[in-house]
């Protein structure tokens, strides 16, 4: 029923080389970006993908960057650092070749549009991501068609301002993303469209007002120390997610220390200072120390007005002038389980012979790169530190690839083959990780719907298996990360309570943020009133559909076609029941692409309410598409069918028929 891991996962091959498809104006605008990202100004990143297609080789990388420093005043509105200023120099000089061109500058006031979203089209359906523009950024964003076939963007982002401190006087905070996007036209689909929904994807030095921030300082300190804990056994991403994390709560506590919690916190974290790894790391953890100084009775004492250092930036290496990097990249996690454990991996193996490198990759955030090793005639031999039991990916130029459990087990891989060998207690998990990978590649060649269809089912019948009747949980879990958005809210919740074992690994993550949604949309809960638009753009209210009969809420996008397209069954239920008192209201969550939708509208001919909202996720922890939720006459959430065919029970249950 859900458009879900099975056939839109996270993809894995790219077809496409961004440069060899570059117009003379693009091909321009690429180069000044990668000299940015290789002078490493402002701490940028190297980049993550964030959008991908494996059949089209649509891409989306996102460069990161942020940086702290004093400035002694400076009138100068927009200060940029040399590569990063010829980047944004040439974006406004080739806009005259663009297709399409946005230029803002924050102090202009709102951007025209709150957002963009970009789309990569393939015969099966349609891949995209989103990017919603923050108040007070700078907007530069090209797109270019290409001659082969192909469109390019890139998108720069920046926010910049003066905080003025009593201390160190100004400090200037920079902070951005670039999007470089990629991918081939698909009919007349629109390859960047403008978004609405308020939703800042990018952090920035004042975060918003977090709910799960302690509010009990004993409650602070424990947090404190567990997040150093698992800064102490992580990898180099997660070691960059704890910090930042640490750095959140630090600056949610809403309360005073007195001297004495104070002095108890910076005994814990200004070592931190010192010795954490790396530079950028050691001025994080120097800058959190510092948030907690001006919550503390020290600073209080001295009516806001620092005279002397903080003892905690005493350091030769820790400076005030010298603090850079507090924010950090979109998408980190960090394993929060009590039992992670880094151990030694012997891995050795067979690759292309052409390759001249293998990389080591994290698999779950976001392909981090934990080690690069040679390959000297198409072999390759060396041990490695990893994250305990979980999944990593040996890849080459993601040409070739296989998985494998990082269990402290030798592993003997095969990339050309995508298989491993290791000990027995070992090669099942690893033969059923490079199993479903086989299965996921080949349904995305599958043209028969019908086919389609009994191979999309039969994995998940191979999920359920391993998830009810296997006795292996850390198998368990990865099988419930594949397939959790096709299990029922009973089904997952035992999964998360502490009795699992592995209820705190990385992979349930989603899992849990997933059954959160769920929770909004339980059976007895009173609905939840959204905003809502009709095609011509009027407002409405869902309280003005509540109450006349029961409803069926039909959140879906106007793209879903195949098996993800319900609205033929709706049609039925909707012919079966209306008379007898039942209401539909479909929902539309891409809204935004109002010809799009207009136009399905016009070729469906549907007999109720289409409107359109961005609220979906907000209101019912919508984060799959199409989801139904029956609501009865008094406001209350009667039931949150998963299939269709749970849907038509419901209402033979409520009007009572055969």
């Amino acid at each position: 029923m859900k458009n879900r891991n099975f056939l839109l996962a996270t993809c894995l091959i790219w077809a496409m080389s961004i440069s060899a498809q570059m117009s003379d104006a693009a091909r321009r605008v690429h180069e000044k970006l990668q000299a940015f990202v290789a002078s490493g100004e402002y701490n940028v990143s190297q980049g993550r993908v964030v959008t991908s297609d494996a059949i089209t080789g649509g891409k989306a990388t996102a460069y990161d960057f942020s940086q702290v420093f004093s400035v002694e005043g400076t009138n100068d509105a927009t200060m940029l650092f040399p590569h990063m200023k010829e980047l944004e120099q040439t974006l406004c000089s080739e806009a005259v070749h663009a297709k399409e061109v946005m230029m803002h500058d924050a102090q202009e006031g709102t951007p025209l549009a709150s957002g963009v979203r970009w789309l990569f089209g393939n015969p099966k359906g349609v891949v995209s991501g989103k990017y919603v523009f923050g108040i007070r950024q700078n907007i530069r964003l090209l797109s270019f068609d290409e001659s082969d076939g192909h469109r390019y963007a890139v998108l720069l982002v920046w926010e910049q301002q003066i905080k003025k401190d009593q201390q160190v006087g100004d400090i200037w905070m920079m902070n951005g993303t670039i999007f470089e996007i990629a991918a081939k036209k698909h009919d007349d689909m629109p390859f960047l469209m403008p978004y609405s929904e308020r939703q800042n994807m990018t952090a920035t030095i004042k975060y918003d007002t977090d709910p799960t921030a302690p509010q009990t300082y004993d409650e602070l300190l424990a947090k404190v120390k567990q997040t150093c804990h698992i800064y102490d056994r992580e990898t180099s991403g997660g070691k960059t997610a704890a910090v930042v994390i640490l750095h959140k709560m630090c600056d949610g506590y809403p309360n005073k220390l007195t001297q004495e919690q104070y002095n108890t916190l910076i005994g814990i974290l200004s070592p931190y200072a010192e010795t954490a790894s790396g530079q950028k790391h050691k001025e994080m953890f120097g800058y959190t120390c510092y948030t907690l100084y001006k919550k503390s009775e020290h600073y209080q004492a001295e009516g806001g007005e620092v005279k002397r250092r903080p003892a905690m930036i005493t350091s030769s290496t820790i400076s005030t002038t010298q603090l850079r990097k507090i924010v950090s990249y979109n998408g980190l996690i960090m394993n929060g389980s009590e039992d992670l454990q880094q151990v030694d991996c012997q891995i050795s193996g067979t690759a292309p012979t052409d390759a001249d490198s293998i990389t080591v990759q994290r698999t779950v955030s976001s392909f981090e790169e934990l080690g690069k090793f040679p390959v000297r005639n198409g072999r390759f031999s060396f041990t490695c530190r990893l994250p305990k039991d979980e999944v990593c990916r040996l890849s080459t130029d993601n040409r070739y690839y296989t998985y494998f459990w990082a269990d402290g087990q030798p592993v003997k891989a095969d990339l050309q083959k995508r298989s491993v060998k290791s000990q027995k207690a070992s090669q099942k998990r690893n033969n059923f990780l490079n199993e479903v990978e086989a299965e996921r590649l080949r349904m995305l060649k599958i043209e028969n719907q019908t086919e389609l269809d009994a191979a999309i089912a039969k994995q998940r019948e191979r999920y359920r298996q391993v998830i009810f009747q296997g006795n292996d949980d850390l198998l368990r879990t990865y099988a419930i990360y594949k397939a959790y958005t096709e299990l029922t809210y009973d089904e997952l919740k035992p999964f998360l309570s502490n009795r699992f074992r592995y209820a705190n690994h990385l992979l349930m993550a989603p899992v849990k943020e997933y059954v959160a949604g769920l929770e909004k949309r339980r059976p007895g809960k009173h609905y939840e009133d959204m905003l809502l638009a009709d095609t011509l753009g009027n407002a409405h209210q869902l309280k003005e559909y509540i109450g006349k009969g029961y409803v069926v809420l039909h959140f879906w996008e106007s793209w879903n076609r195949d098996e993800f397209d319900i609205l033929p069954q709706l049609r039925t239920l909707y012919d079966q029941y209306h008379a007898k008192g039942l209401q539909i209201v479909s929902l539309v969550i891409d809204g935004n692409n109002t010809k799009s939708w207009k136009e399905r509208l016009k070729e469906e001919k549907l007999a109720w309410p289409q409107l359109a909202t961005n609220a979906a996720k907000n209101a019912y922890g919508i984060y799959s598409w199409p989801e139904t939720v029956v609501i009865g006459p008094d406001g209350t959430i009667v039931a949150s069918p998963s299939t269709m065919q749970e849907l038509e029970a419901e209402l033979k249950k409520i009007f009572k028929t055969d």
